[in-house]
């Protein structure tokens, strides 16, 4: 935050590399985050160290502070973008020098924001490398212990429905929190809350799933001696993440009719394939987590 502004960057594609034709996408909000309208802004691009200035762009006036600037960084190396916002008192220049501080605002009455943005060829291997590490690496982990107890279980005797139904609901939540953890980082620039909601979304299905697997494993032990217990705590999971998924669901569905409480534009979220991908996985795993409640009690009334 400088001053009045909350100002937030991003590209497009999300890691730009030397050469490539990309955009540098521009939020400016304010502390409530809502968008601010009527700006006057003035953009410069500054290579490393403050060598040159290699871009700029005057006063320009914005309908709203959401825009996006056309640029190719040619090299690899730090750049530092200077995003400059007028006061209504300010008197504009119609060509700024170049300055040894960017971020100064000596002799404007303005507000700077200076980023400093990192273009290098490998960041996309990094990037994609972390990605490997945080995501794949421990549902690898789990798929091993999933895959070593379903074997188990198999050689012993052929899973009934129930069981089975089970290793898909799992399958289920892990995947929509897989598709919430990728896409969190894209909603961070339009409204901080909604990259953390995404991410608290993501937590919670993966969650899920890690409970779903603890249950599956714990189950195959047979060392539960109190079946009453054991399937009410079965149940409370499932209810977990039957709430959950209807939440998220509901949500999501308000959000593309209706104008979300906390959203920076003043109209309801766009239909993204991910978020087509990411309700049908929940509508799936609503029912099944349905006709998993009704097998329990279905068992219950067995035994009774």
């Amino acid at each position: 935050m400088e001053g009045k502004y909350y100002s937030y960057i991003g590209f497009e594609p999300r890691n730009p590399t030397p050469g490539e034709n990309s955009k540098i996408i521009f939020s400016i909000q304010d502390e409530h985050g809502n968008d601010l309208y009527e700006l006057e802004t003035m953009l410069e691009i500054y290579s490393t160290n403050m060598e040159k200035r290699l871009f700029y762009e005057p006063w320009t006036k914005r309908a709203i502070g959401d825009f996006e600037i056309p640029y190719v960084f040619e090299d690899k190396g730090t750049y530092q973008i200077v995003l400059s916002i007028s006061e209504k008192n300010n008197t504009k220049e119609h060509v700024m020098p170049p300055r040894q501080i960017p971020s100064s605002s000596f002799n404007c009455d303005c507000t700077r924001v200076l980023f400093n943005v990192s273009v290098s060829e490998n960041w996309n291997t990094i990037w994609n490398s972390l990605m490997v590490i945080v995501v794949i690496l421990p549902f690898g982990v789990f798929g091993y212990a999933l895959l070593n107890n379903y074997k188990n279980k198999t050689s012993k005797r052929k899973l009934g429905r129930y069981e089975t139904l089970r290793y898909i609901m799992m399958f289920l939540a892990l995947s929509g929190g897989v598709i919430h953890l990728s896409v969190y980082v894209d909603h961070v620039p339009l409204r901080i809350e909604y990259g953390m909601f995404l991410l608290l979304a993501a937590i919670s299905q993966i969650g899920f799933g890690v409970l779903l697997l603890s249950v599956l494993l714990t189950d195959s032990t047979g060392m539960q001696k109190n079946t009453c217990i054991l399937r009410r705590r079965n149940t409370t999971v499932y209810l977990f993440g039957l709430l959950g998924s209807l939440v998220l669901l509901g949500l999501y569905i308000y959000a593309v009719n209706f104008t979300p409480p906390l959203s920076p534009e003043n109209h309801p979220e766009h239909i993204e394939i991910s978020g087509i991908v990411a309700k049908s996985l929940e509508i799936s795993l609503i029912g099944v987590i349905l006709y998993v409640l009704y097998l329990e009690n279905k068992i219950k009334q067995i035994m009774l």
